[in-house]
């Protein structure tokens, strides 16, 4: 660190100066013919050695030095009391390789204070339990909302499970942030602490109430289907029976000891080792890569906020209206959307994540598959789907026809003649 501008800009200087006297030097020196010469004459270093020249932005000159310790004994110890506006910290920087001949500079770039960091972190883990209780008593609504096994059978299992995987890493990324930085434990422990009691009592017990009353579903085959799988036990009993039988005609020679020694092909696995080495660099450049970690993490993301969907097309399928509680679908939705836009929308997140406006697309793939359960819960669960696409639903509430028995029934005794009543005729 440079203790004035002065100081360093004439730092600057010389450095500035010696690589330009160095680039001079290479160009006026014809002995050196880079076409012809071999590398080995020239062996590049094995590692570069860096000397770094650091310094921070000026403080403004409205800032005295009593003001700064001011602000920095708050930020150590909060007694809340007004300070000043502190100046944003701007560092300029730069690498100088000697060996190498690398120059590597920044200029002005922002950073924080370690203290203000862990001031947002503790925000941040404030923010993420609040955000949990308020998902357990929207859970613990929608658990009233379908007390009975009519209405559970409703319910979409995948639905409550891709939320129930959501909660769970959440509760392991908020505990392994507080292992990592003890300074933060308190609060990060809280918020998994509420995390995990969201998906492992309330979360995965009634995922457990749904698969149970929904199982049924799964294991009930039709007539044709059992026929089938009889059909296919039987095939395999005969073809049993058949390799159990004993083959009594056999030779001699079939009846001694024999042994099959395979020799190892040493030749394909030294090719395979081969291949593995040369691959494994090539993978791990690839998932370095920042394009296919946004694109892993966007196909990610896409499933995961895709929890509305099992729900819609099993409302579709089963003809049922409103199986989720709307105080449920809208709380759940905001809360769950609150992380997705603090790191891609907030530009001064924990991560430092940058920004991007693809998250909005996100917001609007949830609030559509919001829309459309209110559709089918305001006019029918297979308003978008033709109904030949559709499963027969059976209706409990036919049209009587004239040759129905109930009402043939109902036209003879209207015809027929009234009869006394026994006991009003002895009264």
């Amino acid at each position: 660190m440079l203790w004035s501008n002065s100081s360093f800009i004439h730092a600057r200087k010389v450095l500035i100066e010696q690589i330009d006297k160095r680039i001079e030097e290479l160009e006026d020196d014809r002995s050196l013919d880079w076409e012809s010469s071999d590398e080995s004459d020239y062996p590049a270093p094995f590692s570069c050695q860096f000397q770094m020249f650091s310094q921070l932005n000026p403080v403004p000159k409205d800032i005295t030095q009593s003001d700064l310790l001011e602000y920095e004994q708050e930020l150590a110890n909060p007694q809340g009391i007004s300070t000043i506006r502190p100046p944003p910290l701007l560092l300029s920087s730069e690498l100088y390789s000697p060996n190498c001949h690398l120059l590597l500079s920044i200029d002005k770039q922002a950073g924080i204070k370690i203290e203000k960091y862990y001031k947002k972190a503790v925000a941040y883990a404030g923010m993420a339990s609040v955000i949990a209780v308020i998902q357990i008593f929207a859970l613990i609504h929608q658990m009233e909302f379908t007390p009975t096994p009519s209405s559970v059978s409703n319910v979409s299992y995948w639905t409550i499970a891709i939320q129930a995987i959501m909660d769970g890493y959440l509760c392991l990324l908020h505990l392994t942030t507080g292992v990592v930085l003890e300074t933060v434990f308190i609060p990060f422990a809280t918020a998994a602490f509420f995390t995990f009691i969201l998906v492992s009592i309330f979360g995965m017990r009634y995922l457990l109430v749904v698969w149970r009353i929904q199982r049924p579903e799964s294991i009930r085959a039709t007539p044709a289907e059992r026929q089938q799988q009889q059909q296919q036990q039987q095939q395999q009993q005969q073809q049993r029976q058949q390799q159990q039988e004993p083959d009594y005609n056999v030779s001699s020679e079939s009846l001694l000891p024999t042994a099959n020694v395979i020799r190892p092909n040493t030749t394909t696995n030294t090719n395979n080792a081969t291949t593995t080495e040369e691959t494994s660099p090539y993978r791990e450049s690839i998932t370095r890569s920042a394009f296919v970690q946004n694109v892993i993490l966007s196909t990610l993301g896409l499933f995961l906020y895709s929890f509305w969907i099992p729900q819609i097309i099993r409302n579709v399928w089963r003809g049922c209206r409103r199986p989720l509680s709307h105080r449920y679908i809208l709380t759940m939705s905001i809360t769950r959307l609150s992380v997705p836009l603090y790191f891609y929308g907030c530009p001064d997140n924990l991560i430092g994540h940058e920004t991007t406006p693809w998250v909005w697309a996100v917001v609007a793939y949830v609030v559509l598959q919001i829309i459309i359960l209110f559709l089918q819960d305001a006019f029918g669960p297979r308003l978008f789907v033709p109904s030949k696409y559709l499963p027969q639903t059976y209706d409990y509430h036919p049209i009587l026809s004239g040759s129905d028995e109930e009402t043939l029934q109902q036209e003879t005794a209207a015809n027929a003649q009234p009869k006394d009543c026994a006991i009003l005729d002895e009264d």
